[in-house]
């Protein structure tokens, strides 16, 4: 059964109190607020005193605005909690709303399934449901998220969706080739190399993709170049032509190939992944466009990122998963997602992986 929702939930957490203030109740994380609900709350709890403190300092600190008022109110109690405390608390959500895809990567299981579709309204149960559990940041993904419809509806359509229920950034992940404009407030396009090696893994797309993202006029654009046994040896060359071709993205993210269905041969191990990350190091040093920051990829090397991460949930067709759908031990020993080194790094409030985080957000 689909989570009821109520107006509360349908703005972000937020009620209304006293002269209109608004009030902190199912996220409020003072001690004697815990208890109050939105139904029997007269906005003089200590929380939603709290709350009203909170909203006079950040009125003045955004000049008024709805969404940067409903950010600072809710960073403030998450920060305490996710920096001072060092709490795992739910933060980013991942949305998967297709297995539909018009590429076949050689590395991808994920893609053309069969499965049904996420429905426009099970999506909107969904993000709601995780909205009331903390969530505020949004990644959409497929399968490929530009080939999702409902009827009349689109991608546009969820992330509206997303924005009214009360999440704050909402990111796409896709392969290029559909445009970059659904009012998304990030796009991470998959560019796995130069144009041969990028092919060999993902089809004869490269000059398309590269096409889409040049012709896209979005500050907030990113390329993910997952390194494996194919493209290992192509980073440098990537990295001089971005920066030679002047594209105008935040730079490329490097993860690593994660054998989710075992080793293949697509899979690099631990020494091979360290020596990569020496590289990649090295070419940030040079100037070339590393988004990974160098904390990240630091305690990605030496293993400290937090697997599963519980700040970041994914939600499909079939139910909700911690951090990867394809959570198993000998999947989380090799992961190669490196943002959960990221998250790790910023939690322990390294300079460049805190800076790295809010280039995005």
């Amino acid at each position: 059964m689909a989570p009821k929702e109520n107006k509360a939930d349908s703005h972000g957490g937020f009620g209304q109190g006293h002269m209109g203030v608004p009030m902190v109740h199912w996220w409020c994380h003072h001690p004697s607020a815990r208890a109050v609900t939105t139904r029997d709350c007269r906005g003089d709890c200590c929380g939603c005193t709290v709350a009203r403190m909170e909203h006079y300092r950040a009125t003045r600190l955004t000049g008024g605005s709805p969404l940067m008022l409903r950010q600072v109110l809710f960073y403030l109690g998450y920060s305490l909690r996710f920096f001072g405390l060092r709490e795992e608390v739910p933060w980013i959500l991942g949305l998967a709303i297709t297995d539909r895809c018009d590429l076949s990567c050689r590395h991808c299981r994920v893609s053309n399934t069969g499965r049904p579709d996420l429905s426009l309204v099970e999506i909107k149960a969904r993000l709601a449901h995780h909205c009331r559990q903390g969530f505020r940041e949004l990644y959409v993904e497929g399968g490929e998220p530009f080939l999702w419809k409902d009827s009349r509806h689109s991608l546009s359509d969820v992330i509206a969706e997303a924005r009214r229920i009360g999440y704050f950034h909402v990111h796409v992940y896709t392969n290029g080739l559909h445009g970059l404009d659904c009012g998304a407030d990030a796009y991470w396009v998959s560019v796995d190399g130069p144009q041969a090696e990028h092919d060999l893994i993902r089809g004869s797309v490269f000059a398309e993709v590269i096409a889409s993202i040049i012709s896209c006029k979005h500050k907030k654009i990113c390329i993910i170049y997952t390194i494996n046994s194919v493209n290992k040896g192509a980073i440098c060359r990537f990295l001089e032509f971005v920066k030679a071709e002047g594209l105008a993205v935040l730079g490329v993210m490097f993860y690593f190939h994660t054998p989710y269905y075992g080793r293949d041969e697509l899979f690099i191990g631990p020494e091979e992944r360290g020596r990569v990350v020496e590289e990649l190091i090295r070419y940030k040093r040079q100037g070339l466009p590393v988004r990974n920051s160098y904390a990240g990829l630091r305690a990605f090397r030496d293993g400290r990122g937090k697997k599963p991460g519980r700040v970041s949930c994914i939600t499909d067709v079939d139910g909700d998963y911690v951090c990867c759908r394809y959570r198993a031990p000998e999947t989380c020993r090799h992961c190669g997602f490196t943002a959960c080194a990221e998250i790790s790094e910023a939690q322990r409030l390294k300079p460049s992986a805190v800076l790295t985080l809010m280039r995005f957000w």
